[in-house]
C-alpha cells in the first residue's frame, strides 16, 4: 500500500504556501522524504515487471523517448500507481499550486538505462506565454499562470551528475521564449541547475521552465515517476467540456 509513510501529518498551510511560492518564483522546487524506502522499492519493482513484460501489455502503456522506456498511463494499469496519484502531501501541494479541485492528467514512469536521457533543452508541448522580441521577459512581480505541471517522484537516488538529474534554468518560465541554445543555455546570466535528490523525494517542475534530463552516465538505471495535474478550469477547456 502507498501511504507516503514518511509524512505522518498533513503539511501546514504555511509550509504548502512556502513550497508553492518557491515553485512560482524559481520554476522548480524539491520536497524531500515524501515516500518510504519500501514504497519506492515497490514502485520500482512494478516498473521493472512491466518493462520485462512490455510485449504483452497494451501498447498505449508503452513508449520510448530518446531510447528510454516510458511506462504510460500507469494509474490505469496498476493499483499501486493509482494510489500515488491521490496520496498526501501531493494533493495538498498540487492544490496550493493550481487552486481548488485540481485534475489528475497522467502517471508515467521514465526508466533511463545507462547512456539514455531526454536531454534536449525544451519546454513541454508548446510555449504558452510568448513575448515579442523587443520585450526581454515578464516582470518578476507577476505570478506566472500555471495551467498544469508535473510532480516528479524520484524512484532511485539521483544525487550526482552521473545519475542524470533533471536540469533547469531558474526563472526561465519568465522568459516568454523557448530555449535558444542546446549547447550552453543561459537565462539572465545564470546557467543550468541540477535537481539532486534521493529516492522518495519529489520535485515540481514548471513545464514552461527550460529543462532537460542530463545523460545517465552511471552504471545503474534511473527511475522517475511523473504525475501531471491541471487546474480544474484548464483541464475542462483542454477536454472541450467547459
Amino acid at each position: 500500500m502507498i501511504t507516503a509513510a514518511l509524512v505522518n501529518e498533513p503539511y501546514s498551510d504555511e509550509r504548502c504556501s512556502a513550497i508553492a511560492d518557491e515553485f512560482s518564483r524559481e520554476g522548480c522546487v524539491v520536497v524531500p522524504c515524501v515516500f518510504s524506502p519500501d514504497e519506492v522499492k515497490l514502485l520500482r519493482e512494478k516498473t521493472d515487471t512491466y518493462f520485462d513484460n512490455r510485449e504483452s501489455i497494451p501498447q498505449q502503456h508503452v513508449s520510448y523517448v530518446h531510447g528510454a522506456f516510458v511506462l504510460r498511463r500507469g494509474a490505469e494499469l496498476d493499483p499501486a500507481f493509482d494510489e500515488v496519484v491521490r496520496c498526501e502531501p501531493i494533493q495538498q501541494l498540487v492544490t496550493a499550486v493550481l487552486g481548488p479541485d485540481p485534475r489528475f492528467n497522467a502517471c508515467n514512469v521514465i526508466r533511463n538505462e545507462p547512456g539514455q536521457a531526454i536531454n534536449l533543452w525544451h519546454v513541454d508541448d508548446l510555449l504558452e506565454h510568448p513575448l515579442p522580441d523587443d520585450i526581454p521577459r515578464f516582470d518578476a512581480r507577476i505570478k506566472m499562470p500555471v495551467l498544469w505541471f508535473t510532480v516528479q517522484v524520484a524512484l532511485s537516488d539521483i544525487d550526482t551528475i552521473e545519475h542524470g538529474p533533471t536540469q533547469y534554468l531558474p526563472k526561465s518560465h519568465y522568459s516568454g521564449r523557448i530555449p535558444v541554445s542546446q549547447d550552453n543555455p543561459v537565462f539572465e546570466g545564470v546557467g543550468p541547475k541540477s535537481v539532486f535528490c534521493k529516492a522518495g523525494d519529489i520535485y515540481f517542475t514548471n513545464h514552461q521552465t527550460w529543462h532537460r534530463g542530463a545523460p545517465n552516465t552511471s552504471d545503474r538505471i534511473r527511475y522517475v515517476m511523473q504525475l501531471q495535474y491541471a487546474a480544474r478550469w484548464a483541464d475542462a477547456r483542454f477536454k472541450g467540456i467547459a
